[in-house]
């Protein structure tokens, strides 16, 4: 076990991590339990929500993964060594989900609230609806096609490999599929910066639109106290907030990436702990600034004080 884990600083991250991890499923879980609801009495799905729940479902899965590590790393080194590469390979999948939801429902919100007169924009705009669930899959297929057949090639060799007894030269089992991990890393990269590429354009768009707005209405001589102004404002500072962990997160993802980072050591702790901060914050930014979410979440705080 690494030493840089017990020290205070290590502790002290350790239990940041355990805290941000409780808050993202708390947060996540919430969104879940209440659009799955409100499907189960309509049975309809509309575009945001379903980017909503797929959103909430990878992340509370990261945070399963994120916290099933660290604790078999701790309790049982031995099963975790076994089962490091299936973790690996699953939360970089799920990674990806997050990616490309992330992206797709600031382009959702972009094209829904933003301003723009411009062909392409007017186009999106009627046709969103129905473009969303269409362009996720078609986001997802291609990572999920590439990925699932290395990990089918890399697992094949290895099971040859154990059943034969005969490995190139002298490698080991786990060197003899390292290549794999970094093909599957790789591609994880490439599609990180494409979504990251499409959701930091979709968000200063919608950034713009709503300053501009902010200061038409300033303008025609209505405070900052009105209501509408208020609005917009809070709702720029949520998305400058959300953009801020969002950057973050991405830094994260890479730096494990890296030799330096490996798993066990301080430094993987401290990324860790980064990467659980968009999970945990940006689910309660979408629980404040979705009115049904927080209509919810505002009557169960209501139902618990009255309780107590």
């Amino acid at each position: 076990m690494d030493r840089g884990r017990t020290t205070p600083l290590g502790i002290f991250t350790l239990s940041v991590l355990g805290i941000l991890s409780i808050a993202a499923l708390l947060g996540n879980g919430f969104i879940i339990v209440v659009i799955g609801h409100r499907w189960l009495q309509s049975r309809k799905m509309v575009p945001c929500d379903l980017l909503l729940t797929s959103l909430s479902t990878s992340r509370f899965l990261l945070q399963l993964i994120v916290m099933m590590s660290q604790f078999l790393y701790f309790c049982s080194p031995e099963i975790y060594t076994h089962v490091q590469e299936v973790i690996d390979y699953v939360w970089m999948f799920f990674n990806i989900v997050s990616f490309w939801c992330t992206s797709w429902l600031s382009v959702f919100y972009c094209v829904k609230v933003a301003n723009f007169i411009h062909a392409l924009f007017l186009w999106l705009k009627l046709r969103i609806n129905m473009l969303v669930p269409r362009l996720l899959g078609m986001s997802l297929i291609p990572f999920v096609v590439f990925s699932v057949s290395i990990v089918v090639s890399c697992f094949g060799k290895k099971k040859h490999y154990s059943l034969s007894g005969n490995l190139p030269g002298n490698t080991s089992q786990s060197e003899a599929c390292d290549y794999s991990l970094t093909i599957v890393q790789r591609l994880q990269i490439a599609f990180s910066a494409i979504n990251v590429s499409i959701c930091l354009t979709a968000s200063i768009l919608l950034l713009v639109s709503l300053w501009r707005h902010t200061r038409h209405l300033k303008k025609n001589g209505i405070g900052i106290k009105d209501f509408n102004t208020q609005a917009h404002f809070n709702v720029i500072m949520s998305l400058l907030l959300f953009l801020f962990f969002y950057i973050l997160y991405f830094v994260a993802v890479m730096l494990p990436m890296t030799k330096y980072f490996k798993f066990g050591n301080l430094e993987r702790l401290v990324s860790d702990t980064a990467l659980s901060l968009l999970p945990s914050a940006h689910s309660i930014i979408l629980i404040l600034t979705n009115p049904k979410l927080k209509e919810v979440c505002t009557r169960v705080l209501n139902i618990r004080r009255r309780s107590s």
